[in-house]
């Protein structure tokens, strides 16, 4: 899947985590058969489509903070009602780890997110930086 990214890190760790949600996904509808694991991966494009199409609206430094939190918590609550409709007595244990494991993880990944628009606002005020000082050497040169 094609994945709107900050840059290659983000798209890194977004990569790893989309693989992670699949992976819980699939743990808990192993015995229902592939038929589940497919509808939800149906649930992960549409998701993925959602946040790609946003991030092209983008116009502000703001708003791309408001789309880079978008896919893991819209891929948490997908993953999170899906799992609960897939809850039984037999597998309420594993889906209740499933759902604390996905929990933790997405924790993690808007943590390493948020370090990224870190890097990215530090990187982006120090070319203001350079590109003001730059302009105000040139006034006093003319």
């Amino acid at each position: 899947m094609d994945v709107s990214s900050l840059n290659q890190k983000h798209e890194d760790i977004l990569h790893k985590y989309l693989k992670f949600v699949q992976g819980t996904v699939y743990t808990a509808t192993e015995e229902y058969g592939s038929d589940k694991f497919l509808d939800f991966n149906e649930i992960l494009e549409n998701i993925i489509k959602y946040t790609n199409a946003f991030n092209k609206l983008i116009k502000t430094p703001s708003r791309r903070a408001e789309w880079a939190y978008m896919t893991p918590n819209l891929m948490l609550y997908a993953t999170i009602g899906f799992l609960s409709g897939v809850k039984t007595d037999s597998n309420a244990d594993l889906i209740d780890e499933l759902s604390e494991d996905l929990f933790n993880t997405t924790v993690d990944f808007v943590g390493e997110t948020t370090d990224i628009l870190e890097d990215i606002k530090i990187k982006e005020d120090m070319q203001k930086k350079i590109l003001t000082n730059h302009k105000a050497k040139n006034e006093h040169n003319n």
